[in-house]
């Protein structure tokens, strides 16, 4: 289980950030916490032992703003990695003054909350992972090393960065609590890990290690939308 805290003082917006975190967070087993003042999160934090590893803090609240609060957040749990997230553009280049690792538009919350989430749990040393099933062995690897998966008759095979993994599962079914975006589908056969994505040349994908993979004509446009998606999220 993952502990995340939203705090935002207004309680439809908090309880919409934790439905998007469990709906769009790609996060295995997130256990998300609403506080609705920053004092009932500090109060957690100092008598409860509450310990998340992230925090995702609304930045204008009454009382204190989510700056003031991140500070303390940082004082008494340094290992927990703090999401700001506000409404108002204008407060864009205060967060700088304090330790955090994303700064999401509530208007952009669901597009960009997988990849703060994935960003903040690989600081606090937990990356996103893929579990590979084969036979009566479960094999790790790190979301981050995957270069695209490819199904070849009733198989799926893995390829990373270090090597190839042949599973049973469908795609669909390894990529089922990854963060939506992550990988698309450019291919009747074919999945790419944008992370990996460098170039889009007519009709392939080139990836970060030389690799070109395939786009058909059915999964063009759509390819071709989050591309352009991604490298200005970039």
């Amino acid at each position: 289980m993952i502990p995340i805290a939203v705090c935002d003082d207004e309680r439809v917006h908090g309880l919409r950030t934790r439905e998007v975190i469990l709906s769009h967070g790609g996060v295995r087993d997130p256990v998300v916490q609403l506080f609705e003042t920053p004092d009932a999160l500090l109060d957690a934090i100092r008598l409860r032992d509450y310990c998340p590893r992230v925090a995702v803090l609304d930045i204008r609240m009454d009382g204190t703003d989510g700056i003031r609060l991140a500070e303390q957040i940082n004082d008494l749990l340094p290992q927990c990695a703090v999401i700001f997230l506000t409404a108002f553009l204008e407060y864009a280049t205060d967060v700088y003054e304090t330790r955090h690792v994303y700064f999401i538009l509530k208007n952009e919350l669901e597009q960009r909350i997988g990849s703060a989430l994935e960003k903040a749990l690989d600081r606090t040393g937990m990356p996103p992972r893929l579990l590979l099933s084969s036979g009566s062995s479960v094999k790790s690897v790190l979301l981050r090393d995957v270069l695209y998966l490819e199904r070849i008759l009733h198989k799926t095979r893995v390829r990373t960065r270090n090597g190839a993994e042949m599973v049973a599962a469908p795609p669909a079914e390894l990529l089922k609590d990854v963060r939506e975006g992550a990988f698309i589908r450019c291919h009747q056969s074919y999945w790419v890990n944008y992370e990996h994505v460098n170039a889009m040349e007519k009709n392939e994908f080139v990836l970060s290690d030389g690799t070109r993979i395939p786009i058909s004509r059915t999964f063009r446009d759509s390819a071709k939308s989050a591309f352009f998606s991604h490298m200005r999220a970039r």
